[in-house]
């Protein structure tokens, strides 16, 4: 019995000593001591000498980054590694958790099956008329031909987001409806960034994180959804290491630019809400954010700031 089919046993059944363990799965006494110290030392069971003590997934992430916040510090390479880690063991700690028999705090796990569970479990159960969407997608030739309600449908979610970031292959630079996909999706304030080999699907919307079933899959058919804020968190501080990573995407603007283009000629900003197809409500919010990152609090200084940046990025060389 390998040390992952022993721990969704024990995450089963949650028995209290190592001898318990040793009774519920038919292991020698020996070898049940042995596993038991090996997933203690990964944080994933606690407890001393015989009695056995279960780490809630998120006391488990606060450990961890501790325990290795010294690995974090070192150097970029070394923090990438170790929050890859961190993050490709929540599929499995999820799934044992929460069918745990005798937990007292369950995390409630949401699952999808199927073609289209990783898009029917955030149409399902992320909030889609507002915040923000982190996503990485490592496979996407099954979204590029998708059915066109499913497109309509996808596209009409992400406008009601404040912002939009996509991790997508280097290829689909290079793939003309991927481009044409990129593109349609730019108008409802999608950014892209692009990797050689994007490490698994996952995606982060506000304090709820989807993961798939097992960790490196890139077009899953069974994803595990969870809301909660620190395990959002850590996954959140994962994608933001890919995103410095990653190269931007051609064209790759803020979402507020169509906003800012259309005002600049004269056009209210609910107009070009509509223009581009979002709800003023949501133009209103990016808006907003420019705002905030230009550290501005008028439309006058807005314009003035976001028309002099826009001058010299046309200005730098290519």
């Amino acid at each position: 019995m390998n040390d992952e089919t022993l721990l969704a046993a024990i995450y089963r059944g949650r028995p209290e000593t190592i001898g318990d363990v040793a009774a519920l799965t038919h292991l020698p006494a020996g070898d049940a001591d042995a596993a038991v110290q090996r997933l203690r030392d990964r944080g994933l069971l606690g407890g001393d000498g015989d009695a056995l003590t279960y780490t809630h997934p998120a006391s488990w992430v606060a450990d961890t980054a501790t325990a290795r916040s010294a690995q974090l510090r070192r150097n970029a390479d070394d923090a990438l590694s170790a929050m890859e880690r961190m993050v490709s063991e929540l599929p499995g700690l999820l799934r044992h958790w929460s069918v745990g028999e005798a937990s007292a705090d369950l995390v409630p796990v949401v699952i999808r099956h199927g073609l289209h569970a990783s898009e029917d479990l955030w149409y399902d159960t992320a909030s889609h008329d507002s915040g923000t969407l982190h996503a990485v997608l490592p496979e996407v030739d099954r979204f590029l031909t998708s059915e066109p309600e499913r497109a309509v449908r996808f596209g009409r979610a992400l406008a009601g987001k404040e912002r939009v970031r996509v991790i997508m292959p280097t290829w689909a630079a290079d793939d003309t409806i991927a481009i044409q996909r990129m593109t349609h999706y730019r108008a409802a304030g999608v950014e892209y960034r692009l990797l050689d080999s994007p490490p698994s699907w996952f995606w982060v919307d506000a304090d709820q994180l989807a993961v798939p079933f097992e960790w490196g899959e890139g077009r899953p058919t069974s994803v595990l959804g969870v809301r909660h804020a620190s395990l959002a968190g850590m996954a959140l501080d994962y994608f933001e290491t890919l995103w410095r990573q990653a190269t931007p995407a051609e064209d790759s603007a803020p979402a507020w630019t169509p906003l800012l283009t259309l005002m600049r000629q004269g056009i209210t900003l609910d107009s070009a809400s509509r223009a581009v197809g979002i709800n003023p409500r949501t133009g209103r919010r990016r808006i907003a954010a420019a705002m905030e990152h230009y550290g501005v609090s008028t439309l006058f200084a807005l314009g003035v700031a976001w028309s002099a940046d826009s001058s010299q990025s046309s200005d730098r060389p290519a």
